[in-house]
């Protein structure tokens, strides 16, 4: 069925949008509701700007973190991808430095992914993919209340909408300056519970962390030198033993975790938990199905539970790992990002994730998926991971590489404490979800209730 709008040109507005997807009826919908609300243009409201546009210099060590949109969510930040650039280029740009509660705003990509800027990611700067926004000393609303409008689906209609563009949509500074903010009566109250929410995120994290650190000490690692090596000889009858022959496959580093490892009574991971390779086509589901579709940045969180939106499994691009509750999955790429999660989903919707994860099953009764995942969380496991890499653009470590990680039997007597720490990371961020849904949706209602009182 035709579906139309019939607009007149004074409607067009001083940018004479003449795209039709401009005025989709469901757009005029939403923006008549959003104008009852009186809302004020962003640009009266803060500063907005955007990164660097010059070229990172990007150093291995050191330097200060570099923001991009793939860092910047809903609410949160994935800094797993954030690059370091020198000292010396974030010196020269304080434009771009960024700021505790600065609101971070994506403007390509996934446009519109709102998040306040937290002390502890500074110091920081921003690429020019990331719109800036420093709310005035004057300004009636607080940027938590800000970060969630732009998030809820009347800020996210308005990134949509205005972005342009025809390879790539891009949302450009100008535009942004003309969203419009409403002033709504629960603003404080949603600020209040935004707050609250990255509060929990950070309990979530802080647990985690704890958890981490607990079990290092049963294993009596935490004192181990992980530091690689500039330089290091090793017998040509030891690569033929490992069967590689790149450098950093025997990095010192990583041989001493090891020989730790194996030097007490253990297992293998793989003795512990089996591999499940069991795949998953879009072409097995109705076009209408549902599935919660993870990637491998979801996995920087220690959970991947409800909070994530459901897919159509039509629009899902490729072939995925089937997932289910109490998996352990593991990106394989780029180990340093410590990608790595316990499925908590409800089984009510099929759980699906990159083909790139490693998806370890445990057996029954041995270790907690918990336990496992904190383990090979921890720092020496990573290090193991991080040389056992091949690849120059996207390097991987292998599935056998990773079954075959010694497990040392004592992680068992420290796993009812971390159990008890993982209860609480999981419990906490389970709460940051449901905070930031109802600080949305508050949103949302006040808006649509100040346009239903204007129609009655």
């Amino acid at each position: 069925m035709a579906v139309w709008s019939e607009v007149k040109v004074s409607a067009l507005g001083a940018g004479l949008r003449c795209d039709p997807e401009y005025y989709q009826p469901r757009y005029l919908a939403v923006a008549r509701r959003l104008d009852g609300t009186r809302p004020q243009r962003l640009g009266a409201l803060a500063l907005v700007t955007d990164g660097i546009h010059a070229a990172p210099d990007v150093v291995e060590e050191g330097g200060v973190r570099y923001l991009s949109a793939k860092c910047v969510k809903d609410n949160v930040f994935a800094l797993g991808d954030a690059l370091r650039i020198s000292g010396s280029q974030h010196s020269a740009n304080p434009r771009t430095s960024l700021r505790e509660n600065d609101v971070l705003i994506t403007t390509v990509g996934t446009i519109g992914n709102a998040a306040v800027v937290q002390p502890d990611i500074l110091p920081a700067n921003a690429d020019r993919h990331l719109g800036i926004l420093r709310l005035n000393k004057d300004a009636p609303v607080d940027p938590y209340y800000l970060a969630t409008f732009l998030n809820c689906k009347y800020g996210r209609f308005q990134s949509l909408r205005e972005a342009t563009g025809n390879v790539q949509l891009n949302l450009f500074i100008e535009k942004i300056r003309e969203l419009r903010v409403p002033l709504l009566d629960c603003a404080s109250a949603v600020a209040r519970q935004t707050r609250s929410a990255y509060a929990k995120r950070r309990e979530a994290a802080d647990a985690v962390g704890a958890a981490e650190s607990r079990l290092m000490q049963a294993l009596g690692l935490d004192h181990l030198e992980l530091a690689p090596s500039k330089c290091y000889t090793r017998r040509f009858r030891d690569l033929v033993l490992g069967g590689r022959f790149g450098a950093e496959y025997y990095m010192p580093a990583k041989k001493r975790v090891l020989d730790e490892l194996r030097s007490r009574p253990h297992k293998t991971v793989g003795e512990y938990a089996f591999a499940a390779r069991q795949m998953w086509s879009p072409a097995q589901a109705a076009g209408t199905d549902k599935v919660r579709n993870f990637d491998l940045t979801d996995a920087l969180e220690a959970y991947l539970d409800d909070a994530k939106e459901p897919t159509i499994a039509a629009e899902v691009g490729s072939i995925k790992k089937c997932l289910q509750a109490g998996d352990v999955v593991i990106s394989r790429l780029r180990s340093y990002l410590r990608e790595i999660a316990v499925v908590r989903a409800s089984p009510n919707l099929p759980c699906v994730g990159s083909s790139e994860f490693i998806v370890l099953r445990p057996r029954s009764g041995r270790l907690s998926a918990e336990t496992l995942m904190v383990f090979l969380r921890c720092p020496v496991v990573q290090t193991v991971l991080k040389w056992s890499q091949d690849g120059s653009n996207h390097p991987r470590f292998t599935e056998e590489d990773l079954l075959a990680i010694p497990l040392p039997d004592r992680v068992q007597e420290a796993q009812a404490e971390v159990n008890r720490f993982s209860r609480l990371a999981f419990a906490a961020n389970r709460e940051s979800a449901n905070l930031l849904q109802q600080a949305s949706r508050a949103v949302e209602d006040s808006i649509e209730a100040f346009a239903d009182r204007r129609k009655s």
